[in-house]
């Protein structure tokens, strides 16, 4: 996901003239594709599984609506990605290294900034580029009111959804190092201990056993801190949606931009557009999956613990 934001984010840098139009999306509509799964257990029956030669069940993938999810988003991004190029390219030369030299440079800068710093440098862009463009010429403006939605649209998907993905993110930090030190702590029992079979190796039943000890006690731990992300999610999911919510609705107020007579606030509420889809995405997609991941992961050598395969040093060859 970091790819693709930045991905949009040179989009919006390196675009500096045509007028782009929003496309013909929902983004509040298309987040009901997000879900928490509630335990390991419920994770790991939506995955895509097989066996292997040695009898070990592996994950494929964590389930067709994670593979459907992470094709949409890319599908979207490409339309985006699309929609700018398209509808530029027949009204300006192709960006040259440096232009794309400078777009990632800027994008370095804008990283080090507070939210109200790079809220102030979209205004001032937005107003400098009004003023070019008066100066070269007529050129049709909206009223302040039509101005100040679309300058509020943007700081809403530009800085107030990145603000709280900041903040989900420092969270599922917090609690990943929590789950984290808590399964290192784990000890498990000497292998050396078990009986050994014909071959001097210990008895697969014995080092599994083992095993099967040890992720059950890793799955309670995942389960755990797995429940606090999924309240996490539930905290974040909303306000990120009703954010998104007011993008749509200002996209769908101008007819994707047709209704506005500026090209720099077309082009600014592409921009918002773009940005509120990676933000409403960026990091409940993350929490969603890495719970499914996680918890899958686990079931799945519990399971094969159980099964006698998860440590196949024991088997005969």
């Amino acid at each position: 996901m970091k790819k693709i934001l930045l991905i949009l984010f040179l989009i919006n840098i390196l675009h500096k003239g045509h007028a782009q139009k929003c496309l013909n999306i929902s983004i509040s509509k298309m987040m009901e594709a997000l879900s928490m799964p509630p335990d390991a257990a419920s994770s790991f029956k939506k995955c895509s599984t097989t066996n292997n030669e040695r009898g070990q069940k592996i994950v494929d993938n964590y389930g067709s609506d994670i593979v459907q999810l992470d094709t949409m988003i890319n599908r979207t991004m490409r339309a985006f990605t699309m929609a700018s190029v398209n509808g530029s390219s027949a009204s300006r030369p192709a960006y040259s290294q440096q232009d794309v030299s400078d777009a990632k440079a800027l994008a370095e800068t804008l990283k080090s900034m507070t939210p109200e710093q790079q809220k102030a440098w979209a205004q001032q862009v937005a107003q400098d580029r009004m003023k070019n463009a008066g100066s070269a010429g007529a050129s049709p403006q909206d009223n302040a009111e039509t101005s100040k939605t679309v300058f509020q649209t943007q700081d809403i998907a530009v800085n107030q959804m990145k603000t709280l993905n900041d903040e989900m993110l420092q969270k599922m930090n917090e609690i990943n190092n929590a789950s984290d030190k808590e399964i290192s702590a784990l000890i498990k029992d000497d292998k050396t201990k078990c009986p050994s079979n014909i071959t001097g190796m210990p008895t697969c039943e014995c080092v599994n056993q083992i095993e099967g000890k040890y992720w059950k006690q890793v799955l309670l731990i995942k389960d755990k801190y797995n429940t606090r992300k999924t309240a996490l999610f539930q905290a974040y999911f909303p306000r990120l949606k009703a954010m998104a919510e007011t993008v749509d609705n200002t996209v769908t107020k101008y007819g994707r931009g047709d209704a506005l007579k500026s090209s720099q606030l077309k082009n600014m509420l592409f921009s918002s557009q773009s940005s509120a889809f990676g933000n409403a995405f960026l990091m409940l997609t993350k929490c969603m999956e890495d719970v499914r991941k996680d918890g899958s992961d686990a079931f799945v050598n519990k399971l094969n613990s159980d099964n006698k395969v998860f440590d196949i040093s024991c088997a005969t060859k």
